[in-house]
């Protein structure tokens, strides 16, 4: 190269101004020093070539043959200064260049420089997009791209480059608005280029390059490895194409080592991380101090160093990534259009510094450098969203140390804007949708509005959807999702949101294999679960395998590691949990342990150091309780004040100083230390909405302290109120109700024995005709219900049922004491009937007989079990538990003369049909099936309101008062919906009412199925409700017109039976009478697979295994979809006589008598088939032959 620019120098030198050939002379001098530029990245070398272009095109004027030359080669050099230093006045000069270069190109003439123009055109156009964003900067270029390809037809040799520039351009489409078809058609475009440059070709390493990135750029899309293995692949060939000094050597290290990065990422393999790395040290080296690649160089090196930094938590990497995103930066000036990219790059640097050491700066200053790279990005830019997606980080973590909910509401702001900007199918929607989800989740953990939870799960389930298996995203969705779940079962507690909350974390760390840099935190979510499980069900082993689970994070996270202090407060919280199970206390002690290690490595300044704080006073406070050590309540109570100085508006901060401050006044009766912890409660409390999933324990605290302050005052009023002043009942009632609290919230026997005392003292002040004395009749009941549940004497019980018996009689209908009246009596007449039935079973009154009270209560009993938990009283459309309607019923004329009955008659049995008939009659229901609608009214809603004849008419509602008028027309008093009569926050109510719940359109549903079967009556209405085909039948199951229509409406193909996949297998767990968990979200083979599983254990029927079609992924005996059972068509001749003769005869000739026998014995013993933890096992026997 310098001979060839010594040599076109001695040329020019021979052609001095006015020389016909000196313009080509100029332009030749100035394509080889571009060139060396280009090689070596001098900027002098830049200057120079652009300076004799000037000079040549100033020789060149209108018309001159050469000019459009001059203007591309003078316009390209502009372009590369623009790239190297960011003037945006360069690129616009270059692109005026470009066009007069164009113009001078004839339309619709095959100019032999036409497609060179537009390709050159369509460059510069391209690069403004990506400065400024302009979309139809883009879409021209793409056009220009375009009619180049067109003056290239097949064969010829610029094809190839046009295919390739017009595939670039489609894929920076792509990445801007998500659309896959560009995503597929540039990969189509660069395969065909590349079959233009066999091997050999000048131009197939750019080829094998711009492939590889277009296939990378669709396994960050898809996640699918073959993906990034294919990339990985040409970008090694290309590599190979370009040795040691080639100018695009540098290039192809690059585009290398971010592919292996990202196999490191997906992965684990810390060999790929280390040779990603390798390969950017060269990429440097090949980029001196003052290569316009150099600040990309840079970057690439750092973000790859920085990951290390994550995998390792090497200090010393995380600063050299720092140092060389702030020497690239400052290779980016303002104006050049890579800024952006240092400024968030250094941010995330920053700002995981800032998650390391605690410096507040740090985030101040990434939140800065965030805010400046978004200001870069306006509205319409392809990288807007990045950038309101890490500036909305960034916020979001200081919500989280300082609290502020603006912050938080910003922060949400930010990722609604970025979600809006992409659409259905854009590569980031996902990306977009996981933060949204993860900072509407914060907000509910701030504020408790269960909307918000349900919002971050649908969201989080949005993102999950567009990661499949393979996918590289799917291990963060799955956690994501799994804790949301574990939030949700935390607030309502429903089993099936932890198991799945399991399942989703047991998922997560199947794709962290050892080595994996991510699999300490999925090892941390899963046992933060198993400790949940643990907490809710006691079961040991759970609270071992998370113990088991921490020990391990930990061991992944050594002396240094960022992440430490987080292993050694779980992993002590966890030991902690274990103490509080088994009372060894060296767990306590190894857990304070814990707790100081974790709180030394995060001192003052420490974004997580009031946690820290927290829970090392909580284990001191045990300590505290378990030993008696006053020191130890002081360190605790100066341990959460400090946390709540650190976060002053944190509800569990303020309730656990509150919580120690009332232990110190138990201990030492300080009333301010009481009055402290009311305040502190009460701050608390102000702190938890309705919904909060803190609300309980904050009110029950408050409540507590409260009534400690109360009992004291009570007792202080009781003395003031000696017997026969007109106050003593009052506080007798108050200091009764008191100890009732107290022995409920502490199990003290003692204070529930005087809170007995003083009902019955009350009640002496309550004579026969006074006002309160069913109140007083009662407190007292209830009182001695507590005490038969507590000691199980049986006059306690009986004494209660009489009391409320006597109470019910001074509380007419419309008394506001004749509802609890009657669940108290419900209840206890229920416990009375459990107790007698129990003492039966045991063999414990055999000799005893029934009173004819007892034998009605016992039919009731009988007939309660196939009702549900609660239904609608028809005629006044209040909802009413099976307490409720018991004791209505008791209280009835029908009840009473069902006993009068009994006590005439000496032989009970003959009339047991006849009493169970009637019993029946009276608790019959109607159950409404129907398409759920919008606004159908909720538990809540008709218990809020009272009756659902007084809520205001919406299309749920009327239709429910239309069900219960026309029940009632039928002569039924009781009615059941879905909608209503299902407490969907109780689990054991909600799965057993699971038929019911999720009834959907008729006919193309598995849950129709058990509504056609089940009942013996059914009428079918209209939406109008007018009768179905107007049929007069009084069951239109017995009519023929309808049955028909039935027979041919429900003979569609099974696999349009059920749409809500997993609902196949929920329909037909009560037909098969099995009791299964619901867990929706596990999808139908697993929801098939467990009700085969059970169906093979509990049957031991075999022949489930007998199908035809697509086997399980859960276990490959088992088929995917129950369609595999359809039968097969399969027609055998009828035995004759005369063959089953013949086929005795040969089975006799092969075996004798005995062995026969002996083969019957062996195959009638055999073990039962069983399945469990995914191992199918069947009894087989050897059998010589």
């Amino acid at each position: 190269m310098e001979q060839v620019i010594a040599l076109h120098q001695q040329a020019l030198e021979l052609q001095p101004v006015g020389h016909p050939n000196r313009p080509s002379s100029l332009l030749n001098l100035a394509n080889c020093i571009q060139s060396r530029y280009e090689s070596q990245g001098s900027l002098g070398d830049l200057e120079e070539a652009i300076s004799l272009l000037q000079q040549a095109l100033e020789l060149h004027p209108v018309g001159h043959p050469n000019k459009s030359s001059c203007l591309g080669s003078l316009a390209n050099c502009i372009q590369c200064r623009y790239k190297a230093q960011g003037v945006l006045q360069d690129l616009e000069e270059a692109i005026s260049l470009h066009q007069q270069a164009l113009e001078l190109c004839p339309v619709g003439h095959r100019h032999p420089k036409k497609s060179s123009s537009l390709n050159n055109l369509a460059c510069c156009m391209q690069s403004r997009y990506g400065s400024q964003g302009a979309l139809g900067d883009l879409e021209e270029a793409i056009s220009l791209h375009q009619q180049a390809l067109e003056l290239c037809p097949i064969g010829h040799p610029n094809r190839s480059s046009s295919l390739a520039n017009l595939a670039n351009c489609i894929r920076q489409r792509y990445e801007s608005q998500g659309a896959l078809e560009d995503l597929e058609e540039a990969i189509s475009l660069h395969q065909q280029a590349l079959e233009l440059c066999p091997v050999g070709h000048s131009n197939r390493s750019s080829s094998l390059a711009s492939l590889a990135n277009c296939i990378q750029c669709r396994y960050e899309t898809y996640g699918t490895l073959a993906d990034l293995e294919e990339a990985i692949s040409l970008h090694q060939q290309a590599l190979e194409l370009r040795p040691v000094g080639h100018p695009n050597r540098s290039s192809s290290l690059g585009n290398l080592a971010n592919c292996i990065q990202s196999r490191y990422e997906l992965q684990g393999a810390l060999g790929d991380l280390e040779e990603a790395i390798s390969l950017l040290q060269q990429a440097l080296e090949l980029h001196p101090v003052g290569h316009p690649s150099r600040s990309l160089s840079l970057l690439n090196l750092a973000n790859c160093i920085q990951c290390r930094y994550e995998s390792q938590g090497s200090l010393q990497d995380l600063e050299e990534a720092i140092s060389l995103h702030q020497q690239a930066l400052k290779l980016h000036p303002v104006g050049h259009p890579n800024r952006s990219l240092s400024l968030n790059n250094l941010a995330c640097g920053i700002q995981s510094r800032y998650e390391s050491q605690g410096a507040l700066q740090d985030l101040e200053d990434a939140i800065s450098l965030h805010k400046q790279a978004l200001e870069l990005h306006p509205i319409g830019h392809p990288n807007r969203s990045s950038s309101l997606l890490n500036l909305s980080n960034c916020i979001q973590i200081r919500y989280e140390l300082q609290g502020a909910l603006g912050d938080l509401e910003e922060a949400i702001s930010l990722h609604q804007q970025a979600l809006k900007i992409e659409p259905v199918g854009h590569p980031n929607r996902s990306l977009s949708l996981l933060n949204l989800a993860n900072c509407i989740q914060t907000r509910y953990e701030s504020q408790g509005a269960l909307g918000d939870l349900e919002e971050a799960i649908s969201l989080h389930q949005q993102a999950l959807e567009l990661h499949p298996v393979g996918h590289s995203n799917r291990l963060s969705s799955l956690n994501s999702l799994a804790c949301c779940m574990l939030s949700r079962y935390q607030s309502q507690g429903a089993l099936g949101d932890l198991e799945e909350a399991i399942s989703l974390h047991q998922h997560a760390l199947e794709l962290c294999p050892v080595g994996y840099p991510n699999r300490s935190s999925s090892i941390l979510n899963l046992a933060n679960c198993m400790k949940s499980r643990y907490h809710l069900q006691g079961a040991l082993g759970d609270l071992v395998e998370a113990i088991s689970l921490h020990q391990q994070a930990l061991e992944l996270h050594p002396v240094g590691h960022p992440n430490r202090s987080l292993s050694l407060l779980n992993l002590a919280n966890c030991i902690q949990s274990r103490y509080d199970s088994q009372g060894a206390l060296g767990d306590l002690e190894e857990a304070i342990s814990l707790h100081q290690q974790a709180l030394e490595l995060r001192p003052i300044g420490h974004p997580n150091r009031s946690s820290s704080l927290e829970s090392f006073a909580c284990c001191i406070q045990s300590r505290y309780e378990s030993e008696g050590a006053l020191g130890d309540l002081e360190d605790a109570i100066s341990l959460h004040q400090e946390a709540l100085e650190l976060q002053p508006d944190r509800p569990s901060s303020l309730g656990s100083l509150a919580c120690c401050i009332q232990s110190r006044y138990k201990s030492q009766g300080s009333v301010e230390d009481l009055e402290e912890a009311i305040s502190l409660h009460q701050q608390a409390l102000e702190l938890c909405p309705v919904g909060h999933p803190y609300r309980s324990s904050s009110l029950l605290n408050l409540a507590y302290c409260i009534q400690l302050k109360y009992e004291s005052q009570h007792q202080q009023a009781l003395e003031l109120h000696p017997v026969g002043h007109p106050n003593r009942s009052s506080s007798l009632l108050n200091l009764a109700n008191c100890m009732k609290f107290k022995y409920t919230s502490q199990g003290a026997l003692a204070d529930l024995e005087q809170a007995i005392s003083l009902h019955q003292q009350a009640l002496e002040l309550h004579p026969v005709g006074h006002p309160n004395r069913s109140s007083s009749l009662l407190n007292l009941a209830n009182c001695l219900k507590s005490r038969y549940q507590s000691q199980g004497v049986l006059e306690d019980l009986e004494e209660a049922i009489s009391l409320l018996q006597q109470a019910l009689e001074l509380c007419p209908v419309g008394h506001p004491n004749r509802s609890p009246c009657l669940g108290n009596l419900a209840r206890c007449i229920q416990t009375r009937y459990e107790s007698q039935a129990h003492s039966i079973s045991s063999g414990l009154s055999s000799t005893v007989f029934p009173t004819a009270s007892q034998l009605v209560n016992n039919l009731i009993q009988d007939v309660l079990h196939s009702i549900p938990p609660r239904l609608m009283q028809t005629n006044t459309g209040i909802l009413v538990t099976q307490h409720e309607m018991v004791a209505q019923f008791i209280a009835s004329t029908q009840y009473q003369t069902l006993v009068s009955f009994l006590e005439t008659v000496s032989d009970w049995h003959s009339t047991i049909n006849n009493m169970q008939a009637t019993i029946a009659n009276y608790f019959q229901y109607a159950t409404l099936s129907h398409r759920w609608g919008l606004n159908e009214p909720l538990l809540q809603d008709i218990l809020h309101n009272g009756s659902v004849y007084d809520m205001q008419p919406t299309h749920g509602i009327i239709k429910l008062q239309k069900f219960c008028h026309t029940a009632a027309y039928h002569g039924y008093s009781w009615a059941w919906s879905d909608t209503c009569c299902i407490d969907k926050t109780n689990s054991v109510e909600l799965h057993k009412a699971i038929g019911s719940m999720f009834l959907c359109v008729w006919f193309t549903r598995g849950w129709t199925l058990q509504e056609l079967l089940a009942p013996h009556t059914m009428l079918l209405y209209t939406k109008e409700w007018s009768l179905y085909m107007n049929s007069t039948a009084q069951n239109h199951k017995q009519d023929a017109h309808i049955l028909n229509q039935l027979a041919q409406t429900a003979g569609i193909p099974p696999q349009h039976l059920s749409n809500f996949h997993a609902d196949i297998a929920y329909s037909l767990y009560g037909i098969f009478n099995l009791h299964l968990p619901v867990l929706y979200g596990e999808g139908k083979e697993k929801a098939l697979g467990r009700l085969l599983q059970e169906i093979l254990s509990q049957s031991h029927d075999v022949s489930i295994l007998h199908w035809v079609g697509e086997q399980s992924s859960i276990h490959s005996c088992f088929p995917a979809n129950i369609q595999a059972y359809q039968p097969l068509p399969c027609i055998q001749p009828d035995p004759t006589t005369i063959s089953i003769q013949q086929s005795m005869s040969r089975l006799q000739q092969l075996i004798s008598a005995d062995n026969a026998h002996k083969l019957y014995n062996i195959v009638t013993n055999l073990p039962h088939a069983r399945f469990a933890d995914y191992i199918l096992t069947l009894p087989c026997i050897v059998h010589h032959i």
